[in-house]
């Protein structure tokens, strides 16, 4: 397939989008079609990756158990995906193809013309807006011709910055190209690449331990396609701001007048648009290659603390962590400490109660049949020999009791 050739004038931009837009289609097309047929190394390598994964699917069969409904369809479905990707070229044409070298200058056309009205093709603009850049520079600000401004004479106020006519002129020129050149080539040659891959990475949808390289070659293919767009989408409207303004400064100086600011204009305009360009495909990749979906942490009510120690169960049947089954395993030693050191008091207690019950009881025995009285110290508590055994009374109540 013939590329159109790149020639210098008028022309050159839109010779070299074209012929880039060439080259990636062909690498893109053709490219498949050469990995794609028998006995190339791609088909070699789609074609063993289908046998050996429909080969282990049938030894599942008959030496493992049985895969479930759900895991057969998903095969059958894999099967199909790769089939359609690495051999099928009208099929891939038709569902991966056309949607990514022509899906995003449609969608382009709609969002920034959601009316429908008739335009310039993005390549003529973008040429023409060139060719009006080569004009300016020709015709200049007006300094060496001695062009009035507003009247009065030009003097060493007639610079708008410090940065030279010419030098912004020229560089301004420079970034036009180079951001429109240099966007639009890495989006199409990516994506002509990818394309060509697609015999190859067919096969690896499907293995697990593949499937990765295939998510990433699928990421890829939709950044080409989101960037396209975005990058179509940021030149028209660096096209809307420069058109007018182009227009209007080659019009100021047909009328004779300088144009002081212009050079630094130009300049502001195409550099802020050519970072804007790379900015814009660095952030449409981090859309195209997120991984998974945010999660929120859910709203949970602030937990009440326990007024009372807990019991051994609950301690125990805490988190599987390794943190908090360390504190629960604490607090339960605790807790069984306690409750042994209660147990043994309570022994304790019995057994002093029993000690003085019995020791009572000897007492009393013996004084039943004459023996000796026991000593403060035998068969009572301790301080129960020195208690008083009748009311506290004075001198003159026991005098009045006797007279009575």
């Amino acid at each position: 397939m013939a590329c159109p050739a790149i020639v210098t004038g008028d022309i050159f931009l839109a010779r070299v989008i074209a012929h880039i837009d060439c080259q990636a289609q062909v690498i893109g097309s053709f490219g498949y079609q050469a990995l794609a047929q028998p006995g190339s190394p791609a088909g070699v390598v789609a074609t063993v990756a289908l046998t050996v994964f429909v080969a282990f699917f049938g030894i599942r069969l008959m030496f493992g158990p049985p895969p479930g409904m759900r895991d057969t369809v998903l095969d059958v479905i894999k099967i199909g995906i790769v089939v359609t990707l690495a051999f099928s070229w009208p099929a891939f044409r038709t569902v991966v193809y056309n949607v990514v070298v022509d899906g995003p200058a449609e969608l382009a056309t709609f969002i920034v013309n959601p009316l429908g009205e008739e335009t310039r093709p993005l390549i003529t603009r973008l040429q023409s807006a060139d060719n009006g850049i080569v004009a300016m520079i020709d015709t200049g600000t007006g300094r060496a011709s001695g062009a009035s401004l507003n009247n009065q004479p030009t003097g060493a106020t007639f610079a708008g910055s410090s940065l030279q006519e010419d030098a912004a002129f020229g560089w301004s020129r420079l970034l036009f190209l180079a951001s429109t050149i240099g966007t639009i080539g890495l989006l199409r040659l990516l994506a002509g690449l990818l394309l060509a891959l697609a015999p190859i990475m067919a096969g690896l949808l499907l293995f697990d331990a593949s499937r990765g390289i295939f998510a990433g070659w699928l990421r890829g293919l939709v950044l080409a396609m989101l960037g396209t767009l975005g990058a179509s989408v940021v030149l028209t409207v660096q096209l809307t701001v420069l058109e007018p303004w182009i227009t209007d400064a080659l019009k100021v100086r047909a009328l004779g007048y300088a144009t002081p600011a212009t050079p630094l204009e130009l300049f502001a305009i195409t550099l802020a648009f050519g970072v804007l360009q790379f900015a814009m495909i660095a952030a449409l990749s981090k859309v195209a290659f997120y991984k998974g979906w945010p999660t929120f942490p859910g709203l949970t009510l602030p937990a009440i603390p326990m007024t009372r120690a807990p019991s051994i169960e609950t301690a125990m049947a805490g988190p599987s962590d390794n943190g908090r089954t360390g504190r629960a395993q604490r607090i339960a030693d605790s807790v069984q400490t306690l409750i042994q050191r209660e147990e043994r008091r309570d022994m304790q207690r019995q057994t002093s109660a029993a000690l003085s019950n019995n020791l009572r009881g000897d007492g009393a025995a013996s004084g039943g049949q004459g023996g000796p009285a026991p000593s403060p110290g035998q068969g009572q508590r301790l301080g129960d020999s020195f208690r008083r055994t009748e009311p506290r009374g004075s001198l003159a109540s026991r005098s009045r009791d006797s007279r009575a």
